[in-house]
């Protein structure tokens, strides 16, 4: 399928991304949410701008899409503060409120297999451009209403699980959802012969990393984990390892987790069929799915 073309649609994400990066990074948070590294100083704020329109211009002329420019937005902000990861306390007090909210409503579902999917996408309610108290309160509305899937593809997930596959890659998306995540991984490891959780190589976003699964004490939940093998939201083709691109050779089935993995995976031709799960959550994606606004997708793609 045709990639996204983030011109001139996601502009204002992308601006909006970068100024909230600096946000975090210019004094707007308290000194020792940065874990004492250096804080941009007034100058460089006020280079920041101008460095995002240039990244923006060579982005849209080299045919990058939203992730990748997002991640190359990200890096120079990295570079220039010399604050190696901005969203390290966003992602802390994400996974905290989120396992508060996973716990409080985990046994209002079922334990059938849908309910799982059904409690995974849920997860991909939280929203980089949301806070995670906004985003999470709307989960246990969501479930005492019972969310509906515009796009139901999980029979066929369900079907090809029972076949007990030999690989199943999990991407992980963003860390507070990882919670959610775990019983249909759970679920996953007892159907496949091998199971691996996909992590991001380094600061992405509030995207999961180790070290957040580290500080969360979750990796005893995961028979296997690895990352992609660099930085950056989605999967950066041109920039991941030669193992986890083995990895993806290898499966005989990747699931994909949120909008992002969902933009940067579904117009790869891979060997291997795909199970999107998401919300879609902003009209560049709306118009690209003909999808509605927040309608949650379970979808399943055939190999190539």
């Amino acid at each position: 399928m045709k990639p996204l073309e983030p011109f001139p649609q996601c502009i204002d994400c992308l601006m909006g991304l970068a100024h909230s990066a600096y946000s975090l990074v210019s004094g707007e948070v308290p000194a020792n949410q940065t874990n004492g590294e250096t804080l941009a100083d007034d100058e460089t704020l006020a280079d920041g701008e101008t460095m995002v329109r240039e990244i923006l211009a060579k982005a849209r002329k080299d045919g990058l899409n939203s992730p990748e420019t997002a991640n190359q937005i990200l890096r120079e902000i990295r570079r220039v503060t010399g604050v190696s990861d901005p969203y390290a306390r966003t992602k802390a007090i994400e996974m905290t409120q989120a396992k508060a909210t996973f716990s409080q409503v985990k046994d209002q579902m079922g334990k059938d297999f849908r309910s799982l999917v059904t409690l995974a996408v849920l997860g991909n309610t939280l929203d980089f451009f949301k806070p995670p108290e906004e985003a999470l309160a709307e989960i246990p509305v969501e479930i005492k209403e019972g969310p509906a899937f515009f796009r139901d593809d999980i029979p066929l997930l369900e079907s090809f699980l029972s076949k007990t596959p030999e690989l199943v890659l999990y991407l992980a998306d963003n860390a507070g959802e990882i919670y959610f995540d775990i019983p249909l991984y759970q679920h996953i490891r007892q159907k496949a012969r091998r199971t691996v959780l996909v992590v991001k190589g380094g600061p992405s976003l509030n995207d999961l990393t180790r070290v957040d699964l580290q500080l969360a004490q979750l990796e005893d939940e995961f028979q296997e984990v690895i990352d992609t093998g660099t930085d950056g939201a989605g999967i950066e083709w041109r920039r991941v390892s030669r193992e986890f691109v083995d990895l993806v050779d290898a499966a005989d089935l990747i699931l994909s987790k949120g909008m992002a993995n969902l933009e940067s995976v579904y117009p790869k031709e891979l060997l291997s069929p795909v199970f999107f799960l998401s919300k879609i959550k902003c009209r560049p994606m709306q118009n690209y799915l003909d999808a509605p606004a927040g309608s949650f997708w379970a979808m399943w793609r055939d190999s190539y």
